[in-house]
């Protein structure tokens, strides 16, 4: 199962994985390129997922007007509210991305580690409780995906 918000715009090369989402007003566009989707992801009311190469991960969170723009993100990620991650960006697996920061142009993130500020910085690695934080939001959404099964417009 795979579900899109009615109000939600999906258009050109996507791919998406089996139980992600996206939801009211996001937009993901593939008039650039391919953009693949894994499983057990969601994007959040509002975000943006555009540009050349984009790639997500399975068990993905970006959060509610977040941008994810020809960037390449890993499994086990959670992008904050209204971050914004740019061109040829690579995030590992395993990390948090602060709401607000804003990763820059080529820039690495390695696994393991919480991102935070403008432009983007490691602070430190993660812990059990930032990994369950995780688990938990990628979690709640795939909850939603399945109780609205044959409810509304399916991917």
């Amino acid at each position: 199962m795979k579900y899109i918000h009615p109000k939600a715009e999906v258009v050109g090369d996507v791919s998406l994985g089996e139980n992600s989402s996206v939801w009211a007003f996001a937009v993901i566009r593939g008039d650039e390129g391919e953009i693949k989707i894994g499983r057990n992801t969601g994007m959040q009311e509002h975000c943006v997922i555009h540009g050349e190469g984009v790639e997500i991960g399975d068990n993905v969170t970006v959060g509610h007007s977040a941008v994810v723009h020809g960037a390449r993100i890993g499994s086990n990620v959670l992008v904050g509210i209204g971050a914004i991650i740019l061109d040829e960006a690579e995030i590992g697996e395993w990390v948090i991305i602060g709401a607000g920061s804003v990763v820059t142009p080529g820039m690495k993130i390695e696994s393991n580690s919480l991102v935070l500020g403008t432009p983007a910085k490691v602070v430190r690695s993660l812990n059990d409780e930032d990994r369950k934080l995780i688990t938990t939001s990628w979690g709640k959404y795939v909850e939603r995906v399945i109780k609205l099964e044959g409810i509304s417009r399916k991917a």
